[in-house]
């Protein structure tokens, strides 16, 4: 059936499959399921809505309200929260189940839970099993990290979303990868620059879905191939006299812009969807009927999803794994049956609830560890718990709340602090407008940070002294340093010091690959129905899954 999104009013398609999916997961108290109902916005204001609830890369100076140390925050220091740093925050010194309370069937739910959040303290950071990992969040098991988010083991990375990768800088959900800047969905990867879409390749530079191949120079859908310099051979002399031109930034420069306009004449993959059935969305791998899917790997039976590893039979998920018949779902890993949530770990049957650990049967908690049968963090016995939730839900059906993950305007964070400003990009008048916090950001251009640098062409001139300079983004004209571990990086791969600052870097990583969205368009070879990421008044030229091989092979 079609329905138009109360949001955006944009129509949307809520399908059979969907709707028993619904049903499937609609929780059951005392035998008696509570349905759930059919979406009230799109998917993609979905995703907006949760997107605007994870703070990943904003981060602050201030106090632990455990310690009173100074700690680095998700939480900057005017949030009306308490903020714990995580050793404090895991302790056995306090417990969330002292700030429960009764619910008040006078207010509407979201007014309660938006007040017990503010009094449980929050986690300053998600991070675990780091080592020297200080100015990064939502990272796992890594080393000598600066500044990137969203990542599991890696080791002396900077700024990104690396996985399972060392020594990389300006990278964009690559993985398995080492020695690489400026890479983009790149997967087992080593000394590779300015690349997208590329497996199992080394020594490329500004090059596009290659797989296999080294030594090579603004190519793109190249297999197994070596030595070759705009798809064409070269000899490795030819080739090593060009990669010494690279190490000029004017160069490099006027290189990439011929590699773009190059690859524009060159067709495109509809989707990447790798050992995949059934299934529509791009960077699809190894799952089975996946319907709107992105970035995903080893998933069945999921819809509406991006960045999602190891789930089953789930719906509206993002920057999690190992998940099962979850909905409206986003962070952390490891759940069953849990709807409208975020951040809980190993925690099953869980409504309306945010970072919860081990935790079962729970409803709009916050912060529980160990806990089951709670309700506003408040203990009730089983029998209990069964006989109030249910009342509670339908309470929340007369406030149109029942089946709606939070509402942006009680999120903790200014919307431009969220990654929902990274797909869903808004104007401070807009974002207040629909009644959404804005976080002002102090202006460091006017403060002084130290002399400016005079940033060499090549990087043979660039000496160390340049790490105690501050340079000017040609971009945005904010200011910003090279950290010496980053110079590293750039003198073993022989480029160019960069122009931008980090921030910068990253938008423009993310503007180069295409949205999450899917249009129908034909094959510019032989004219099949094709579903993809390129919208169709795009200028790429798009083949259907056959003929791209057949193109590449």
């Amino acid at each position: 059936m079609q329905t138009l999104c109360k949001q955006c009013s944009a129509p949307f398609e809520i399908t059979p499959d969907d709707l028993k999916f619904y049903e499937k997961i609609s929780p059951e108290f005392a035998g008696k399921k509570e349905l759930i109902p059919p979406p009230t916005l799109c998917p993609d204001c979905r995703m907006q809505r949760r997107f605007a609830f994870r703070n990943e890369r904003k981060l602050y100076h201030r106090k632990c309200d455990a310690t009173g140390r100074q700690i680095i925050s998700a939480y900057s220091p005017n949030k009306p929260f308490r903020v714990f740093q995580r050793e404090e925050w895991l302790s056995e010194k306090w417990d969330a189940v002292t700030f429960g309370r009764a619910f008040d069937f006078t207010k509407s739910f979201f007014k309660q839970y938006a007040s017990l959040q503010q009094q449980v303290p929050a986690l300053a950071l998600s991070e675990y099993n780091n080592e020297n990992c200080t100015y990064t969040n939502y990272v796992a098991t890594s080393k000598n990290c600066y500044l990137i988010f969203g990542s599991v083991y890696c080791q002396d990375c900077y700024y990104g979303n690396p996985y399972y990768s060392v020594s990389c800088i300006d990278s964009l959900l690559i993985r398995n990868c080492e020695l690489c800047c400026e890479c983009i969905t790149c997967e087992k990867c080593y000394g590779c620059a300015f690349c997208r879409d590329c497996v199992n390749c080394s020594d490329l530079f500004s090059c596009a879905d290659c797989e296999g191949c080294s030594h090579c120079i603004g190519c793109t859908g190249l297999r197994n191939a070596n030595y070759r310099i705009f798809n064409e051979p070269v000899s490795p002399e030819v080739f090593q006299e060009k990669k010494r031109d690279l190490t000029k930034y004017s160069t490099v420069c006027a290189l990439r812009k011929k590699f773009e306009e190059t690859r524009l004449r060159l067709p495109h993959r509809a989707a990447v969807l790798v050992q995949s059935e059934e299934s529509t969305g791009n960077y699809i791998y190894q799952s089975k009927n996946i319907r709107s899917g992105y970035d995903v790997q080893r998933c069945h039976d999921c819809r509406h999803v991006a960045q999602l590893i190891d789930a089953k039979d789930c719906a509206d998920c993002n920057f999690t794994e190992e998940e099962e018949l979850c909905y409206e779902y986003f962070g952390s890993y490891h759940n069953q049956r849990q709807s409208f949530c975020f951040l809980n770990f190993s925690c099953a049957d869980a409504l309306n609830s945010s970072s919860c650990h081990a935790c079962r049967s729970i409803f709009g908690c916050v912060g529980l560890q160990h806990k089951e049968y709670c309700i506003l963090n408040m203990q009730y016995t089983k029998e209990e718990y069964e006989t109030l939730v249910p009342k509670i839900i339908e309470h929340m059906r007369k406030t149109s709340e029942w089946g709606e993950f939070f509402p942006i305007n009680i999120s903790p964070f200014g919307y431009n602090e969220t990654v929902a400003q990274d797909y869903f990009p808004l104007s401070k008048e807009d974002a207040t407008k629909r009644g959404w916090a804005w976080e002002e950001q102090k202006d460091t251009e006017s403060t002084y940070l130290g002399p400016i640098a005079s940033i060499p062409d090549n990087i043979a001139d660039a000496d160390a002294d340049v790490c105690q300079k501050i340079i000017t983004c040609e971009a945005t004209d904010k200011p910003f340093k090279i950290i010496p571990q980053e110079l590293r990086i750039y003198r073993q791969l022989d480029i160019p010091l960069p122009r931008k600052c980090p921030e910068q870097r990253l938008k423009e990583r993310l503007a180069a690959r295409t949205p999450r969205t899917l249009w129908t368009r034909t094959c510019a070879k032989c004219s099949t129905k094709i579903q993809t990421t390129y919208a169709p008044d795009r200028p790429e030229i798009v083949y259907c899954e056959s003929c791209y091989l057949s193109s590449v092979y």
